[in-house]
């Protein structure tokens, strides 16, 4: 068809007011597309997108149901249409997640962010889910929605994702299974798991195990005992660190002082603790602002805590994470924490929370 009747219909579409025939019209404009696929980037792209974006919006939802497994397949498609019903009811966007190739990992990982544990398990399903989605996915998604993702070979985890996942699994039985049933689970981390699964899993590592290369296996089994060992000696430092913080706060000596000596002498399990207790956060979240390598989380969660830019500036120059000037950058380390707004800072600071809190629930 002629590209002039082509826009004759899109210019059509503007004056429709009955939902059955903008219905209709969406569809003739959809066979329009594959009919003569517009080149990307062009103006005639630009035209289609518009205009299925605006039909779609104005349609229900089983005309987008249909016009997502149009579009779900399709190696060119409208951009903003696929972000429209990637974002949509999941039974919109669930063909969309699951098959778009239109769908860069910079716009799975922004649904992932936006969108909740429906759409979540349709990116899992994915024929490959890259180990930046997949991280996303194991940090906000459910039981459920993370078992499926480890369940998908073609999802690519990375240490870091695996390591997370297997934590979880030491208290979630839905996670135990597919991770022992996964090819690339590291040996080391299913032996973490080997005293929490049941039976029929455990035969199951030591079945992987029978079938590794001695010194391989024995690599394995020394870096667990050495990561339990280590979470074991930390989780004693912490309840130790919290007796001595809170014994400082009966006495009112919990204040920057203290912390700046607690960081001077290294203990940084007793600063993380004390910190955090100052400021209203987690621990980890204080140890990950520690040890970061930029100061801007700690900037942050000082700026809304009312913490003093000198002693913010203290405390970034000492933590592990500072680079070896840090001593000369105080002045730049400084206008970090000045760029910062008090209403940004408590704002970001109330979500993190937010977070935090429902996580823990």
């Amino acid at each position: 068809m002629a590209v002039t009747s082509k826009l004759h219909k899109l210019t059509e579409l503007a004056k429709e007011k009955s939902s059955e025939r903008r219905r209709a019209l969406l569809r003739e404009v959809t066979d329009l597309f594959f009919d003569a696929p517009p080149k990307a980037g062009g103006g005639e792209m630009r035209q289609f997108d518009a205009v299925l974006q605006t039909l779609a919006s104005q349609t229900a939802q089983d005309a987008r149901e249909e016009l997502s497994r149009r579009f779900a397949d399709a190696p060119l498609a409208p951009k903003g249409l696929v972000m429209q019903l990637a974002r949509d009811a999941i039974e919109v966007a669930g063909p969309i997640l699951s098959k778009s190739g239109v769908l860069t990992e910079e716009d799975l990982v922004t649904i992932v962010h936006e969108r909740g544990q429906e759409h979540m398990r349709a990116i899992a399903e994915r024929e490959t889910v890259p180990e930046r989605v997949s991280h996303a996915i194991v940090e906000r998604g459910d039981d459920a929605t993370v078992a499926g993702l480890v369940q998908n070979p073609g999802a690519k985890l990375s240490r870091q994702t695996f390591e997370t996942v297997t934590r979880r699994a030491e208290e979630s039985e839905v996670l135990q299974g597919p991770l022992v049933d996964r090819a690339d689970t590291p040996a080391d981390l299913l032996n973490d798991l080997m005293m929490v699964v049941e039976s029929t899993l455990r035969e199951k590592i030591m079945e992987r195990f029978d079938r590794l290369e001695p010194g391989v296996l024995e690599a394995a089994l020394a870096a667990s005992h050495q990561r339990l060992e280590s979470r074991l000696a930390e989780d004693r430092d912490v309840a130790e660190a919290r007796k001595f913080i809170q014994a400082r706060k009966v006495r009112r000596e919990l204040d920057g002082a203290l912390l700046v000596r607690l960081l001077r002498e290294k203990k940084k399990v007793h600063f993380c603790v004390g910190f955090a207790e100052l400021t209203g956060i987690d621990y980890n979240a204080a140890r990950r602002a520690l040890e970061h390598e930029s100061p801007d989380g700690l900037a942050l969660v000082c700026k809304a805590a009312g913490i003093e830019k000198a002693l913010f500036v203290t405390i970034a120059v000492l933590r592990d994470g500072a680079t070896n000037d840090a001593f000369n950058n105080a002045r730049e380390i400084g206008q970090v924490y000045e760029a910062l707004t008090l209403d940004d800072a408590q704002r970001a600071l109330r979500f993190w929370k937010m977070r935090t809190n429902a996580a823990a629930a």
